[in-house]
């Protein structure tokens, strides 16, 4: 065996496979995800693949997030523009937004959307 194959060979066993975590890590694991942490953040301090990360959560019985894409904050004025009266359509056009953009950064900014044709509730 070669030299190169034999380095190939320690680098692929270095990170470590589902049977390898821990119950207290696995625990911890699972905690930090419920909590809102993502896989992107837990994969910063774990030694293994994001597939050994998904397998670990799953055997935790982890229910995984559906993937949204990141939506910068509301910009300042958005939410009290909405709480105005205006729909969301109106709200976003005023800060050069789609609808779907505009809602997504309307619920974050913990507000509750009125349904269609309702008016303000302030």
């Amino acid at each position: 065996m070669s030299k190169d194959k034999d380095t190939h060979g320690s680098r692929r066993g270095a990170q470590r496979l589902a049977e390898d975590i821990t119950r207290a890590e696995a625990d911890e694991l699972s905690r930090r995800y419920r909590a809102g942490d993502t896989l992107s953040v837990l994969m910063e301090g774990f030694d293994g693949s994001y597939r050994t990360l998904r397998s670990v959560l799953r055997s935790q019985g982890v229910v995984f997030r559906e993937k949204r894409p990141m939506v910068k904050p509301a910009p300042p004025g958005m939410v009290e523009t909405y709480h105005s009266g205006k729909s969301i359509i109106e709200t976003g056009r005023k800060f050069g937004l789609g609808r779907d953009v505009t809602r997504r950064m309307l619920l974050d900014a913990g507000v509750e959307l009125r349904g269609p044709g309702r008016p303000s509730q302030s």
